[in-house]
């Protein structure tokens, strides 16, 4: 199996990358932390050890409770308490000879053109390109520091960012990188070794965590009858898919025989450049796509038998199956008997049918489909 970190060139014919999303105003109320339930020496006794299992409590119940964007936010604010820093950015990244191409990313206390005016610099990121392969290993820099590219010096400047430090994790089932910078305005205050070292014992836990996020996010709209749920994937604009259902893999298997949960077929990867508004219609599925906080959320069902007629056949069969006679279902469609004769006998021959006995069942499943529709 290809993972994305081991192509080359996976991004040639893309869109361009996602813009960031702004969070630090994204969730207004804090949600209750886990930590808050476990009173005494446990959450006050001051070490860095304590400090970070606290942390650690705190963020995986919140990766259960809280939705895409809602996540990351109440994420930099568990960090602050183990780390002082005054500005962050997270998110998914593939690294390419070209520099690292965002998937979705997260800022937190930083500018609208903080990321639009990385993209022109990330070439010569002194931070992607001293972490590139190297995981769970904190750099930091300071921006007088000699060796700092003057372009990326000028971008850091603008932005008011002083001491930068970066951190990276590597999934090896998707083969996405998850990334954390923080940074700091000041001069006199850099980054330490035991900065370093408190970011490094979190970037793991803060990818794992977002797995369980993004399955949260497929899981937490599902109704009380999860056998007849879509199947559900949340991928990015680049189709590359971040959290899925087993059933979103089965669903798409109908069209493409050998589709693994990974990255989407080129023609749903199409489809969603194009803005995804309408549904995707395939030979034998559906996929619905729903915008979340720079992601896409998709539900993909199988299609229904009577996806194979048109619309005036399907009416005709409605009411038909409803009990009108001819005549009836002439009058209410306003045409005459003998063009209904000739709807029902084309649905039938496009269903396979034999007899009026069988249409209370399809039109049964109708009725489940629609109720699915988000």
């Amino acid at each position: 199996m290809t993972r994305n970190a081991d192509r080359h060139a996976p991004f040639a014919n893309a869109p361009d990358m996602p813009a960031a999303i702004a969070i630090d105003t994204y969730a207004h109320n804090a949600p209750a932390v886990r930590s808050a339930d476990f009173e005494g020496p446990f959450c006050g006794d001051g070490t860095a050890e304590r400090d970070l299992s606290v942390l650690l409590l705190d963020l995986y119940a919140l990766a259960n409770q809280t939705g895409i964007g809602e996540f990351e936010n109440g994420f930099f604010r568990l960090l602050r308490g183990l780390l002082a820093f005054d500005a962050g950015w997270t998110g998914v990244t593939t690294h390419t000879t070209g520099g690292p191409v965002m998937h979705n990313s997260f800022t937190w206390g930083l500018p609208d053109s903080f990321f639009p005016e990385w993209i022109k610099v990330r070439d010569c990121d002194p931070l992607a390109l001293g972490t590139r392969g190297v995981y769970g290993r904190a750099m930091a820099i300071s921006i007088v520091d000699p060796d700092v590219p003057p372009r990326f010096r000028n971008w850091a400047v603008k932005h008011g960012l002083a001491q930068l430090m970066v951190v990276t994790a590597l999934d090896h089932r998707f083969g996405l990188t998850t990334f954390l910078s923080v940074y700091r305005r000041a001069l006199d205050k850099p980054f330490s070794a035991d900065d370093a070292h408190k970011v490094g014992n979190v970037i793991a836990h803060l990818a794992a965590a977002l797995t369980i996020n993004r399955s949260f996010q497929l899981t937490r709209e599902r109704g009380t009858t999860p056998s007849v749920s879509p199947a559900r994937a949340i991928c990015d604009s680049f189709g590359t898919v971040h959290q899925a259902d087993k059933a979103f893999e089965t669903t798409l298997r109908h069209d493409w025989p050998l589709y693994a949960n990974q990255t989407l077929p080129q023609p749903l990867i199409d489809w969603l450049h194009g803005g995804g508004a309408h549904p995707y219609t395939g030979e034998r599925i559906t996929v619905h796509c729903v915008p979340t906080a720079g992601l896409f959320q998709l539900e993909a069902r199988t299609r229904s038998e009577l996806d194979r007629l048109s619309p005036r056949e399907l009416v005709a069969i409605q009411h038909y199956g409803d009990g009108l006679s001819h005549k009836e279902v002439a009058q209410r469609m306003g045409i005459s008997p003998t063009t209904v004769r000739h709807y029902l006998r084309c649905a039938y021959r496009k269903l396979g049918m034999h007899d009026k006995s069988e249409i209370p069942r399809l039109l049964a499943a109708l009725s489940q489909q629609e109720a699915l529709k988000p």
